[in-house]
This record gives structure tokens, C-alpha cells and sequence, in this order.
């Protein structure tokens, strides 16, 4: 069967995040024997010399991205388009040369589904789903809902109109309505949706994040005798920007009293001014990202933390931090979808007086964290990314009716 991926990210072995999820499901899809045409955006030289996804695509084709948008080109594509500004500009926003090339494939090969990776590539098949053959299944993998998002960033009290929110609404559970299925990454997240739609429920379905757990496995050898926090995120997300804003504010004042040699790393895609402000000699903000150097990053930590309050969707640095056998302690919304046994596998509360403690203790009982380590390794280990992509395709063949 041949299958269509649009992802908003060019989804290379070498990056973090949602993206590295899309490599695996591509490559272990491909295994089974899924013939795969990849469509995505292309924003750098390193996007187009990449080749670690051509053993596992039959055709990968990447358009340029545009530059930013002025205001006026927004508004301009808005009242054409009738999408909200979200979807026009941006990561992934819409591309007229990518969305000329998406139906050019779909006129010219058959595919037995097309999914959409990330909500913001659905306004792709949205756009086109009178010309998309029946018997295509068209799915939407929903890595956040964006409604939820804006509604999370009120409540912190950021300053987006009702009107903003309720265009947004209307036009992302358009594109849920206009397609086969709509595929979160957790439970928590599809309820999400069915909450703010429940006309969805028929349609909706959960297809797990993944981890290469072989990949992270740590040395048989490692330090035990340092006290390292890792927090390692992409910045251009901002509920990332926030996480660590929150760990700065709430937890690491007692943190650094009560462990004098601790050291707290902030690490990934693009940390803004308002996070490099945050150094000194024991906070640590720099760039980072690439597979094989995230793998380091964590073998050389002691405790992850997860002070998320922002977003939805799964975490895959969760998953990696957890095969790496490091010890998590997150916030409730940053363990969507994982189900640890709390307080053993991973120590998860929103109270940010338990959430220093788990931190503190950790880092001071190194016998704890060698437990932990275990019991975190076990757990990852449930996520592999082989697991996810047999769900995937038992969705695909459900829907051609060979499950």
C-alpha cells in the first residue's frame, strides 16, 4: 500500500521532539512494507542534504519554506483562504507551493492513506478533500490541539481575544470534521477533543509517542556522583520556554540552597533572550539537539525534570529521558499518556513545594536514584517506537477493512 506523510518538519534522524516520532514511523512502516512518499517543508541546507530517511521512501519531496509574512500578506491570505492567521505564517504555515505539489500527488499516484502530521498540515486535506479519492483514508495526527493551547495561555493570563479563540476553534475542528480519522498521541488529549467536539468520538483514535529504547540504553558504566537537572526541549515551543521559567521561579531558589554543587541545564532548539538572561554558573542555557548529542546529554544527568503547564500532546523527551534510565519529576500534564506508577517509576505532581522536594531527595540518595534508574529504563522500554507504528497500521487496515 502506498502511503502519503505531510509533516510540518522535515523529519531527519537528526532532531528532537515530534519530528524524530514521524522518522520512526516512517522507517518501521517501511519495514513492514508500506511504500512512502514524504512531503514537507524545507528550512535549511541540512534539510536538503539528509539522507537518512531515503532507505525508507519511495520519494521524498521538500519545498522551500516561505520567508515570514508581513501582517498585510497575512490578512491577505486569511480572507482568501478563510483561515485564521494561526495556520498562515509560522512553523509549517501554509505554503501555496507545498500545497501545489500535495495535489499533484494525490491526482497522479493512488494512495492508500494520507496522513497529516501535525494539526497544522491538515489544512492541506481540508483544502483539497473534494479532489482526495474515496477510497483514501485521510488522517489528522494531532500532536496538540491548538484550541487547547490558546485557552491553557489565557488562563496564565496572556491576552488572546474570544474571537481569536473561536475562529481558531472553528476552523481546526473543520479540518478534525473533513477527515477519515483524527489520531491524538495520548488518551488525555483525545478526550480533549471529544470534550470540545464530541461529534469526534466516532473518529478519533490514540497512536502513541515512541522511543528507540535500544538507542538510549546508558553504558553498563556511568557516574553516579554528580547532581545534574536536565530540563532539554525545542524553544521555539513555547510552553518549553515556560517550563523552565517555572523551574527557575518555583524550584530552584531552594534547590540551590540545599544543594550547593547542583547544576541546572536548560538545553535545545533556539533558547530565546528571556531564557539566556536566566544564566550563571550553575544554570546552564545553551542550543542543542542533534540524536546522537541529546544521547550524551542526558547519560551525563542525574534528574529530569518536567515542570510543564502549557501544551498538550505526548513528550517524546519524556520517553527518552525514561530509556536513558533517568529519573523524572513532572508536572501531571507532562505525564499525559505515559501512566507511571507514581512516586516508583516517576515522581509526578503540580505542587511546586513536592515537586523541589522529589528533587532535592533524588539528587542527595544516589541508592534512590540507581532504584529509579531501573524502574525508568523498564518503562521506556513499554514506548518502543515499533509498538507505535504496528498501531498505526492497525488503523490503516481497520479502515481498508483487513483488521
Amino acid at each position: 500500500m502506498n502511503l502519503l506523510f505531510i509533516t510540518k518538519v522535515f523529519p531527519r534522524a537528526s532532531v528532537i521532539g515530534g519530528p524524530i516520532l514521524i522518522h520512526h514511523r516512517i522507517k518501521n512502516l517501511s519495514k513492514m512494507g508500506y511504500r512512502i512518499t514524504l512531503l514537507a517543508p524545507a528550512y535549511s541546507e541540512e534539510d536538503h542534504n539528509d539522507k537518512s530517511l531515503d532507505p525508507y521512501c519511495e520519494d521524498i519531496i521538500l519545498i522551500d519554506s516561505p520567508r515570514s509574512r508581513t501582517s498585510a500578506e497575512v490578512e491577505e491570505l486569511e480572507a482568501e483562504l478563510k483561515r485564521p492567521p494561526f495556520f498562515l505564517s509560522g512553523d509549517g504555515g501554509y505554503n501555496p507551493k507545498l500545497d501545489e505539489s500535495f495535489r499533484s500527488l494525490i491526482a497522479r499516484l493512488p494512495f492508500g492513506a494520507i496522513i497529516a502530521e501535525y494539526s497544522m498540515m491538515g489544512q492541506y486535506l481540508e483544502g483539497a478533500k473534494e479532489i482526495i479519492p474515496p477510497d483514501t483514508m485521510t488522517i489528522i495526527s494531532v500532536h496538540e490541539c491548538y484550541t487547547q493551547a490558546f485557552q491553557q495561555r489565557v488562563s496564565k493570563g496572556e491576552h488572546i481575544s474570544e474571537e481569536t479563540i473561536e475562529k481558531l476553534f472553528d476552523y481546526e475542528f473543520r479540518m478534525y470534521r473533513s477527515v477519515d480519522r483524527v489520531l491524538s498521541l495520548t488518551p488525555e488529549d483525545m478526550e480533549v477533543l471529544i470534550h470540545l467536539a464530541p461529534d469526534l468520538k466516532g473518529k478519533t483514535g490514540v497512536v502513541p509517542h515512541g522511543v528507540e529504547t535500544e538507542f538510549y540504553t546508558p553504558p553498563p558504566q556511568r557516574s553516579w556522583d554528580t547532581k545534574n537537572i536536565l530540563f532539554l526541549g525545542n524553544f521555539r515551543h513555547h510552553p518549553n520556554v515556560d517550563a523552565v521559567e517555572n523551574f527557575i521561579t518555583h524550584c530552584w531558589p531552594r534547590i540551590s540552597k540545599e544543594v550547593s554543587d547542583a547544576n541546572f541545564y536548560a538545553i535545545g532548539f533556539a533558547p530565546p533572550p528571556e531564557l539566556l538572561d536566566l544564566r550563571s554558573d550553575r544554570v546552564v542555557v545553551r542550543e542543542g539537539g542533534a540524536h546522537s548529542d541529546v544521547r550524551e546529554v542526558y547519560w551525563k544527568s542525574d534528574v529530569f525534570v518536567a515542570p510543564i503547564e502549557l501544551g498538550g500532546g505526548f513528550r517524546g523527551k519524556m520517553l527518552e529521558a525514561l530509556a536513558c534510565g533517568l529519573p523524572i519529576v513532572s508536572t501531571s500534564l507532562a505525564s499525559f499518556g505515559i501512566n507511571p506508577v507514581k512516586g516508583k517509576e516517576m515522581f509526578v505532581t503540580d505542587d511546586y513545594s513536592k515537586f523541589t522536594g522529589h528533587v532535592i531527595r533524588l539528587i542527595k540518595d544516589t541508592r534512590l536514584r540507581k532504584t529509579v534508574s531501573d524502574m525508568a529504563r523498564a518503562l521506556g522500554k513499554r514506548f518502543d517506537h515499533k509498538n507505535a507504528a504496528r498501531k498505526l497500521h492497525e488503523v490503516i487496515q481497520a479502515y481498508h477493512g483487513h483488521g
